[in-house]
């Protein structure tokens, strides 16, 4: 991405990194901490998710005619399926006989998905096309046991799935009025012509919201990443806007007074500067100089769990080791140190002094009130 498109952005962060101070709010704030060991509050922040629409796939995962994806949402399990039509499409992966679970692969392809139990089968557009002994049901109407359908947009390089059923929420949400004033970056950003080059979840026994309030401030890279990334960074320096429920944010890495001299129009923005997007509730968008990661946190079967899936995008899949070597070098530092040994430790840790009961507050600083910001719009969207 051309440095030009955030022009406005540089020139702010270039003014605080020269006054020594990011934003900052006027005082402190403080959380419930408790709130993350609430099986109540965790199930109603999972209502929450299951209405906004949320990243389950990029686009070249579901590829090509009856491509198809299985994955566990909420203790559900949902099929996305590529049509011959070429839509994408979701559905819940139950057979509409006795509810057995269909399809239980978790990715491949093929035109016809057939029930392990009594072999209903069903198309990619999730009609019943087969049933075994039809004369047995008698009056059946194969078009009223179709695959109960989800909400699923393919947009900016990515399926959006909101776990609401076609049937009953034809609307829904837009996708691209729910990214609002983001869809311009994003359509800029071009990831559709990414490729994924990483694609790993993982599980923590730490609340969802946790892993998200590091990418929400930056007082504890110096600290927490001492040992990985914080060599490239100004500490305690970052600025942020918000944009609807969404956040972004820039993090200087500590060349970024060559911007004052650069032609912005012929660099890249994050060999100076870490621009973050926090797609509400739970995908981290993170910008790196030669790729991209995407972050996206669930929260998990019990209170105190979550997931935590990172995807890693690239402008094209590597065919030479030279560049093989250096997508692993990346995902060396970011993924296996970064994220797993500090950021995920971090979160884990946090919330075994929370479980512990040593804590009832989170304090946050002057400089930390995104996270104060985020967790209060999670509260105002379960009061919905």
């Amino acid at each position: 991405m051309k440095a030009s498109f955030y022009q406005r952005q540089i020139a702010e962060l270039i003014e605080k990194v020269k006054l020594g101070a990011g934003d900052e709010a006027e005082a402190t704030s403080v959380l419930n901490a408790n709130e993350m060991r609430d099986d109540e509050r965790r199930q109603a922040e999972i209502k929450m998710f299951e209405s906004l629409p949320q990243i389950v796939a990029h686009s070249s995962q579901l590829q090509g005619k009856g491509a198809y994806l299985v994955q566990e949402l909420y203790g559900k399990s949902v099929l996305l399926t590529r049509g011959s039509d070429g839509k994408a499409r979701a559905f819940l992966n139950y057979c509409q006989h006795r509810g057995t679970k269909l399809e239980q692969t978790e990715s491949g392809c093929k035109s016809r998905f057939s029930c392990p139990y009594h072999a209903w089968t069903y198309d990619l557009q999730g009609g019943l096309v087969g049933v075994p002994r039809a004369d047995l049901f008698p009056g059946l109407d194969k078009s009223t046991k179709s695959l109960r359908e989800l909400r699923l947009q393919e947009a900016f390089g990515f399926l959006w799935l909101t776990m609401t059923s076609v049937e009953k929420d034809s609307e829904g949400y837009d996708i691209n009025e729910y990214l609002g004033g983001l869809t311009d970056e994003l359509s800029a950003l071009d990831f559709a012509s990414s490729s994924v080059y990483f694609d790993e979840t993982r599980h923590l026994k730490s609340d969802w919201k946790l892993p998200i309030y590091a990418f929400l401030e930056s007082y504890h890279i110096g600290t927490l990443h001492k040992n990985s990334i914080a060599e490239f960074f100004i500490e305690n320096i970052a600025i942020s806007e918000m944009i609807g429920p969404h956040l972004r944010s820039f993090v200087p890495r500590k060349n970024v007074m060559d911007l004052e001299s650069a032609d912005l129009d012929q660099v890249s923005l994050p060999e100076y500067i870490t621009p973050t997007n926090i797609l509400f509730p739970n995908a981290c968008m993170i910008a790196h100089p030669s790729s991209y990661t995407i972050i996206l946190m669930q929260p998990g079967d019990k209170v105190g769990e979550c997931t935590w899936r990172h995807m890693l995008l690239v402008p094209e899949q590597p065919t030479t080791d030279a560049a093989k070597a250096h997508y692993d070098k990346t995902l060396a530092v970011l993924d296996q140190t970064t994220y797993e040994k500090e950021d995920m430790w971090a979160s884990e840790q946090i919330q075994e002094g929370i479980n512990a009961g040593a804590i009832d507050e989170l304090l946050l600083a002057k400089h930390e009130q995104n996270i104060k910001h985020f967790s209060d719009l999670v509260s105002e969207r379960i009061a919905e």
